[in-house]
């Protein structure tokens, strides 16, 4: 009967290239999902492209390794994170662009008259 006895070490095998290859892909596959989903919520889609970029890196060490595990989650993570960062850029340009067009339909009049009301109030010397 093995015990545990602290401070001995066990001897573990080495893994091989393609084994260290699919595990660190493995972890990344998680790592791409888990960042796409969070920055998702946490920065409103802007920087979710982060997780899209560990997803591919991801894919790629999963397909130099010949593994399939966790590739669902990178591709999940990939996906996530492109889209959710389209639609912030993209809903971000389309508020600008009504800020603009809601600027530039306001009668300039209202903007005089706020200026010199401001002038005259806050600029005596």
């Amino acid at each position: 009967m093995s015990e545990f006895i602290p401070g001995q070490n066990t001897p573990t095998a080495a893994l091989s290239q393609n084994e260290q290859d699919a595990k660190s892909g493995s972890g990344l596959a998680i790592a791409a999902f888990v960042t796409s989903l969070a920055t998702l919520f946490l920065t409103a889609g802007f920087f979710s492209f982060i997780g899209s970029i560990l997803g591919h890196i991801s894919l790629s060490k999963l397909k130099k390794a010949g593994s399939d595990q966790n590739r669902g989650l990178a591709v999940s993570g990939v996906i996530i994170g492109w889209v959710s960062t389209a639609f912030a850029w993209l809903f971000l340009i389309g508020f600008l662009v009504l800020l603009a067009g809601i600027a530039s339909t306001t009668d300039s009049s209202f903007w005089d008259d706020l200026v010199n009301e401001f002038d005259s109030n806050y600029n005596s010397y």
